[in-house]
């Protein structure tokens, strides 16, 4: 049977907090933690620490350079979510390589930090009611250049002559 080099459950507990229980895939950025409806003390969790380079040979991205002390360490470690860490190792790995998870990691480390102590609600542009443009160019009902929540019942309406846009999200 092959060495398995592990992580230990303090490696574990500490890239899950550095990351907040957010998946660091930036394309994903799921969160992997909830509450249990049954039971007060228990919660739902599908988070992963997962190794950059493998845990043991012949997995993906192993690399034989390191020693089984550099595979188990934090550094080899990324936080996802059950189905990015299952997809990095798809096809042996080829799809996601060591620089590029190790990218996410520092990425998704900085965005923590960046938002640490910032209400949800400032991040988020909440839409609704009626938005009308009318012009000559270019006329747009509405620009949204930040994340949003647009309302049910929202109404955008650009009209004119020239280039015509009625809602932009950048």
């Amino acid at each position: 049977m092959k060495q398995r080099d592990d992580f230990d459950n303090k490696t574990i507990e500490a890239l899950a907090k550095r990351a907040s229980f957010i998946c660091s895939n930036p394309d994903c950025r799921c969160l992997t933690l909830a509450a249990s409806e049954v039971d007060e003390m228990k919660f739902i969790y599908n988070g992963i620490a997962a190794h950059i380079t493998a845990a043991s040979e012949g997995g993906p991205r192993y690399d034989a350079k390191m020693t089984s002390e550099q595979r188990a360490d934090i550094s080899n470690g990324i936080f996802l979510c059950g189905n990015c860490s299952i997809a990095i190792d798809k096809n042996n790995g080829i799809d996601f390589s060591s620089k590029k998870l190790l990218e996410w990691k520092k990425e998704h480390e900085n965005w923590i930090k960046e938002n640490l102590n910032k209400n949800i609600t400032n991040s988020i542009v909440i839409v609704d009611g009626e938005h009308h443009a009318k012009g000559v160019g270019n006329v747009t009902g509405l620009e949204i250049k930040k994340s949003a929540i647009i309302q049910p019942g929202t109404i955008v309406t650009a009209e004119g002559i020239g280039n015509i846009t009625g809602t932009k999200i950048e």
